[in-house]
């Protein structure tokens, strides 16, 4: 399954932490009463790989922080062909590796007329670099992020194997010298799905 976030508003899925509990035993022996200690587990921690109250598979487990408001622009030193941003930052909080699709990307105000390219682009788990064409935009996957212990599959993959934090960037060009002697602002709106995948680090089959 899939939790749609829109305009990149992100919000962490958290309930109550899980509360541990301890096996202790008693030999009741000559007396005709024996104390137990309960200890009860409430709500869900999807920070926790080994929670065991949630479905694998289910958006619970969708743990995610990432920057509300980006910003990309044209620099001076390329008389302003050439279009950058800062570098903005994605962590997966979850105890499941989560898979973000780029879902939908609007222009909200002006227009990209005058742009020939742009795209954005990160490192997944792998350090493999990824990038989505938000010029001609087509629905489809960005990149997959590690568990917050740096795994993939949750039972065999060492901890720190993998990168459950990326940065990401926007990056471009513009045509000819359109905006040499002239300014434009643009507003958009970037769409992200996140899907949380299973145990294996692979999707969950519904």
């Amino acid at each position: 399954m899939k939790k749609i976030l829109s305009g990149l508003l992100i919000i962490g899925f958290l309930g109550g932490g899980a509360a541990s509990i301890h096996a202790a035993e008693e030999n009741v022996n000559g007396t005709n009463s024996a104390s137990i200690t309960v200890n009860g587990s409430l709500g869900q921690d999807n920070e926790d790989e080994n929670a065991p109250n949630i479905d694998e598979g289910s958006d619970d487990w969708i743990n995610v922080t990432l920057d509300t408001a980006n910003i990309f622009y044209t620099t001076k030193d390329s008389q302003h062909k050439t279009i950058t941003s800062p570098d903005y930052t994605i962590t997966n909080n979850s105890g499941r590796a989560v898979k973000i699709s780029a879902e939908d990307f609007t222009v909200t105000s002006g227009n990209l007329d005058n742009v020939d390219a742009l795209k954005i682009s990160g490192a997944d788990y792998s350090a493999a670099e990824k990038s989505v064409d938000l010029k001609t935009f087509a629905e489809g996957e960005f990149l997959t992020l590690a568990n917050n212990q740096g795994k993939m599959n949750v039972d065999t993959d060492a901890q720190s194997t993998h990168a459950n934090t990326t940065t990401y960037k926007y990056s471009g060009t513009t045509k000819d010298e359109y905006y040499k002697g002239k300014a434009e602002q643009t507003a958009h709106t970037l769409t992200l799905a996140f899907e949380a995948l299973g145990k294996d680090g692979n999707p969950v089959t519904p």
